[in-house]
């Protein structure tokens, strides 16, 4: 694709994104170990992740100017987490640091024979809720915004940043990895949808998805 062909970034390309923060220990090893079993990585990084701090992370390496809305802990994860975001450019200012408790993690196994990869998660704490967020900041952290993201975590302090963005006529992006609580309320008011490739089944199997008042039912999908 020539450079000609490339659509120029908007002037003012602000985009919020709302969801997971996470610091991931990333083992590499030749195969997925059997149980019990003792073995030894080729490759072991830490870094920082979760969907929301990988995909505003994307957003700024693309020219747009992200602010994330997030909560850690002030822990040593924590605070590398803020340092790694911060230097690559995004805007954490409008975080939540909690005094006490412990920041999300996650150890992530990473196949080298199938190209697979097994998450295990440990949530942060104490969670983010809507009181955390005071209604001054949220209106601060949208100022200027083109578009809000959402990882679907944290479903009531989700919903409060969606409802506000849509009276604001903010468009509203939802990255849909998998069927979750709330995830349905988010979906009504959303603008764009990406999903992962099983999560069309995995709503099949639970019923009707709503999509911005209109029920969308993938049984009828799957027929075609």
């Amino acid at each position: 694709m020539s450079s000609d062909s490339v659509l120029p970034l908007p002037e003012n390309p602000i985009i919020v994104g709302f969801g997971g923060v996470g610091v991931d220990f990333l083992a590499a090893v030749p195969s997925f170990p059997k149980p019990d079993a003792k073995i030894r990585t080729t490759e072991f990084k830490i870094q920082g992740g979760g969907n929301t701090g990988n995909a505003m992370t994307c957003a700024v390496r693309l020219g747009l100017k992200p602010r994330i809305i997030s909560k850690v802990s002030n822990d040593a994860a924590g605070k590398a987490l803020l340092e790694e975001l911060h230097a690559e450019g995004v805007d954490t200012s409008f975080f939540v640091v909690s005094q006490e408790g412990t920041s999300p993690f996650s150890y992530i196994i990473v196949d080298s024979q199938t190209k697979t990869r097994t998450c295990i998660f440990t949530a942060g704490y104490p969670p983010m809720v809507p009181d955390d967020l005071p209604q001054a900041n949220l209106l601060s952290a949208l100022d200027g915004a083109r578009v809000v993201y959402f990882d679907a975590r944290m479903p009531d302090s989700a919903l409060v940043i969606a409802q506000e963005a849509f009276r604001q006529n903010i468009s509203i992006l939802i990255d849909a990895e998998r069927p979750r609580e709330g995830l349905n309320d988010l979906l009504k008011l959303a603008d764009y949808v990406v999903c992962s490739e099983k999560f069309p089944q995995a709503s099949l199997d639970r019923g009707i998805i709503y999509f911005k008042g209109t029920s969308f039912n993938y049984s009828k999908i799957a027929k075609t």
